[in-house]
């Protein structure tokens, strides 16, 4: 008789457990960069070279706040390029580099709760640190930034089961002028997993 009470009571649990919404996620994202502005004056090419990791505490039951890492790499070669700096100039081929890294506050509202295709739209607020690099020859410059910055983000949750899913978002990542370097601006096409609990 006691181990039927034990065996209903923790059924009546695990049921009670699957059908309370998500409290939490955490999802790690592959990222495609695409430079605007002034980082598209510096680099101008597309790059696969990223990865974000974000995550998410539900306060109700389609708002979350939470916080995103994360990593682009953006990547040039230029030919018959001059570099300056101070008083030297050098002709010939460069290779350009810039290691961008976003920690970000988030905040994210869900359109829906229900069903397993949940549009959302999200706003980060944090800094950047962007590295730029340009290599020439056996000559290098390298500088790092840190600047204040804002993304916002839409996107589309795909949740077939309870406990994971998948992530499809597009962002806008813009950093405001500071530690000597202009604004910097790209766009974000992430591909994630996401875990929920």
């Amino acid at each position: 008789m006691k181990k039927s009470i034990f065996i209903l009571a923790l059924l009546v649990m695990i049921i009670a457990e699957s059908a309370q919404a998500q409290s939490s996620l955490f999802s790690l994202n592959y990222a495609v960069s695409v430079p605007t502005g002034n980082t598209s004056d510096f680099i101008d090419q597309a790059s696969g070279r990223g990865f974000v990791a974000e995550f998410q505490k539900f306060t109700k039951r389609n708002v979350a706040f939470g916080g995103e890492i994360g990593h682009f790499t953006l990547y040039k070669r230029e030919l018959n390029k001059v570099y300056t700096e101070g008083t030297a100039s050098l002709s010939g081929v460069q290779y350009r580099y810039q290691q961008s890294y976003p920690i970000l506050v988030t905040g994210t509202f869900y359109a829906t709760t229900e069903g397993a295709v949940k549009p959302y739209g999200s706003l980060g607020v944090g800094t950047m640190a962007h590295n730029r690099r340009i290599d020439m020859g056996i000559f290098s410059s390298e500088d790092t930034s840190w600047q204040f910055a804002v993304r916002p983000e839409l996107g589309v949750l795909i949740s077939p089961s309870d406990a994971f899913g998948f992530k499809i978002g597009a962002k806008y990542y813009q950093s405001f002028t500071g530690g000597g370097l202009d604004g910097q601006s790209t766009i974000g096409l992430n591909f994630g997993f996401v875990f929920l609990k």
